[in-house]
């Protein structure tokens, strides 16, 4: 288990492997900041007081596990950045700020339980998994999304100026 509290900041600059059996775990207002490949393949919980995650350019996130972002921090795929979901991205509370790539693979699945998605301009998410907007969440998006399976929407989707949503089969 690696816990980070008190206002730490956790930066990976080269390969990190939260295994099977491990937990990683953000409080108090620490942050991790990613700059190589990190592979999350168990839990990633950062709890409600967790100042965030950062995924900066030449970042690359690979989720096969459980990572949820609950409260205070905001979960930022910046341009140059990407995100391979075969698991659970869960969005409790807060914001999940996508400038870079999002792809939710086939078995993947990304819930916006209480949260916003923010797709911005330059960003794609490529939903061939199942992406869930639950009642009273939103999704804006001047970016890119390609849907080629299922995206749920009980609550607002915006497809804001520059945006485009692209549907490559009907599931």
């Amino acid at each position: 288990m690696i816990t980070n509290g008190g206002g730490a900041v956790f930066t990976n600059s080269g390969t990190m492997d939260n295994d099977a059996d491990s937990n990683f775990v953000l409080d108090d207002f620490a942050k991790l900041i990613n700059n190589g490949i990190l592979h999350q393949r168990r839990v990633f919980n950062p709890s409600s007081r967790s100042g965030g995650i950062v995924d900066q350019k030449g970042g690359t996130l690979v989720n096969s596990g459980t990572s949820s972002q609950d409260g205070e921090g905001v979960f930022t795929n910046l341009t140059g950045a990407k995100i391979f979901n075969s698991g659970r991205i869960n969005m409790f509370v807060s914001l999940l700020d996508n400038r870079g790539t999002i792809e939710i693979f086939h078995f993947g699945a990304c819930q916006n339980l209480a949260g916003k998605l923010g797709n911005k301009t330059g960003g794609a998410l490529v939903v061939a998994g199942t992406v869930a907007n639950f009642d009273s969440n939103t999704i804006n998006s001047s970016g890119l999304i390609i849907k080629d399976r299922n995206l749920v929407n009980a609550g607002r989707m915006n497809n804001l100026y520059g945006g485009t949503v692209t549907v490559c089969s009907i599931n």
